[in-house]
């Protein structure tokens, strides 16, 4: 209850909106379409993803998605036993549970034909058994007509972006670069630093000292190197050659 149940459960939905589901898939999905032109300026996003959908709406003659649902519930449906009852209505058991479906008013009492807006499995298991189309009984937003006139106009191709009107207003450019630019601040630029604000912690400047001779500013191999140069006197090799041996 903490999490408001009414803008997820199904059990709260409104009967008539014709939608069973509430996620944000068309969303992703259009991110998802959309993802190279979102890294072009604004206006070539704008044309690529008009460009994308003119295609898109040309090529598709309806949505797959009730043939996709009536797939999943055809098992089930298949296996209904029905009782006929009077008024139109008929009683349909599935997996143990029955409900009362009327095909005239395309209504079952498990409320799921009436929230989606698709023949629940009762309603199908009822058509299967009466030998009738499902298609028939799908609401009518999800019908290949209705469908076809949301999008009979489709998309204009547009000509390219010289016949474009224009503004006696000032263009718009990208910000020259600053002449006193250091290299941290095009660093900050391309996002290897955090924000400018935040204060970055100071660290201690670590120390290297040498495995050989223990002096600070130089490691062991830069040790040996300059040592056994030739140009070494036999008293400069000495001090260090015990450690040598002992490495």
């Amino acid at each position: 209850m903490r999490t408001n149940p009414k803008s997820w459960c199904r059990a709260f939905h409104k009967v008539g909106n014709y939608c069973k589901d509430v996620d944000n898939n068309p969303t992703e999905s259009f991110n998802s379409s959309i993802n190279k032109a979102r890294e072009k300026p604004f206006v070539a996003m704008l044309e690529a993803i008009r460009r994308l959908a003119m295609v898109r709406i040309a090529k598709r003659i309806c949505t797959p998605y009730v043939v996709m649902f009536l797939a999943d519930e055809h098992k089930l449906a298949s296996m209904a036993k029905v009782s006929t009852s009077t008024n139109g209505t008929f009683e349909v058991k599935v997996s143990g549970d029955s409900h009362r479906v009327c095909l005239k008013k395309m209504t079952c009492t498990c409320q799921k034909w009436q929230i989606c807006g698709i023949p629940c499995e009762h309603a199908y298991g009822l058509i299967i058994h009466k030998t009738l189309k499902a298609e028939d009984y799908v609401c009518q937003w999800f019908r290949t007509a209705i469908w076809r006139r949301n999008y009979e106009e489709g998309l204009i191709p547009q000509r390219s972006a010289k016949f474009w009107p224009h503004t006696n207003e000032n263009k718009v450019f990208a910000e020259p670069p600053k002449e006193n630019q250091t290299k941290a601040d095009k660093k900050r630029k391309k996002g290897v630093n955090e924000s400018p604000t935040k204060k970055q912690p100071k660290q201690k400047k670590r120390i290297m000292h040498c495995g050989i001779c223990g002096e600070a500013n130089h490691n062991s191999k830069f040790h040996k190197a300059e040592f056994a140069k030739p140009s070494r006197q036999p008293s400069q090799v000495e001090p260090s050659q015990g450690s040598l041996t002992q490495e």
